[in-house]
């Protein structure tokens, strides 16, 4: 229907299909998908149980489309349920489910799925940060990319990695905005530019919409656990995309993963705020690198406030 209506502006992509069949799709949005540029790729759903990524990815879908205007710096590309066989069956049969659906040969429940933020080839297979039991919900999986669902988002980078400034990985829950790595606690050489453009996005949240969620910003390793093969961590890694992010959300109900429909709006609002300063930060990062004697303080951009940092 959105391709229909916007034919110019929206593209709807099967990327691939489920282990069970499903399509996975992607949206595409631009200003003129005749004239692609610099791009932002936003993938969530990837864990079955975080319902909340997917209506997320959504509003920001229908943000773009009624709000234009940040297109004019990027092009958009919105993964919003990369693992729709495990979001079905959170409907169906088990809430908390979090992986995909993979028998893995197997009759008993709790050692059937992969885990497809563990699947990816970057470091695909250490430990900690995954695990080889197959009854571990941070099961990797029998090799890196056996995963369908994982070879559709990597296709994908491998495609449009040239243009994919920004990367992001929507997830919930603990309202940390992270960068990599998630396999080590070794520090990147640029973590400050990585820094800057997650408090961007941090202050930007509490700026608009008027309430300070305490994210914390910093790499995966050190603000959560460690985390191997993660896309994250795929996406610095293999492609070179200097800013990839995964962004943890609210903590909706007991369990973290059940929130009341009236925190999509809210959710929603929040991570399109953050998501149009990131934009705005690496669209003038970019700018400065083209133009290097045009002076720019890049540090300027976020609010100069002491800060804790976990990196």
């Amino acid at each position: 229907m959105l391709q229909r209506q916007f034919p110019k502006k929206v593209r709807v992509e099967q990327i691939g299909e489920t282990i069970q069949g499903r399509d996975i799709d992607m949206i595409i949005i631009s200003k003129n998908l005749k004239r692609p540029k610099a791009c932002v790729l936003l993938e969530a759903g990837i864990h079955a149980r975080e319902w909340i990524t997917v209506s997320t990815a959504l509003f920001f879908i229908d943000h773009l489309i009624r709000n234009p205007k940040l297109t004019d710096l990027m092009d958009f590309y919105v993964i919003p349920c990369l693992n729709p066989d495990g979001y079905e069956y959170t409907h169906t049969q088990d809430r908390l489910w979090r992986k995909n659906m993979n028998t893995n040969k197997s009759n008993l429940k709790e050692c059937q799925g992969v885990d497809l933020n563990r699947n990816f080839p970057y470091k695909f297979g250490r430990e900690p940060g995954s695990s080889k039991d197959k009854s571990s919900f941070m099961y990797r999986g029998r090799y890196a990319l056996s995963e369908p669902e994982s070879k559709a988002l990597a296709n994908t980078l491998c495609r449009y990695r040239k243009r994919v400034k920004l990367f992001i990985s929507l997830h919930c829950f603990g309202n940390l905005i992270m960068f990599p790595w998630g396999y080590t606690e070794h520090l990147l050489d640029d973590r400050r530019d990585l820094v800057d453009c997650g408090f961007a996005c941090k202050e930007a949240m509490r700026r608009e919409c008027g309430i300070d969620r305490k994210f914390k910003v910093g790499s995966i390793s050190k603000l959560m656990y460690y985390t191997t093969g993660c896309t994250t961590d795929y996406a610095r890694g293999c492609h070179n995309i200097k800013f990839a992010y995964t962004i943890e959300l609210q903590k909706g109900g007991k369990s973290g993963f059940v929130h009341s429909t009236r925190k999509i709006v809210e959710i929603g609002t929040e991570i399109v705020n953050g998501i149009a300063a990131m934009v705005k930060f690496i669209y003038r990062y970019y700018k400065k690198k083209e133009n290097p004697r045009k002076p720019e303080c890049m540090r300027s951009q976020c609010k100069r406030t002491r800060r804790r940092h976990y990196y």
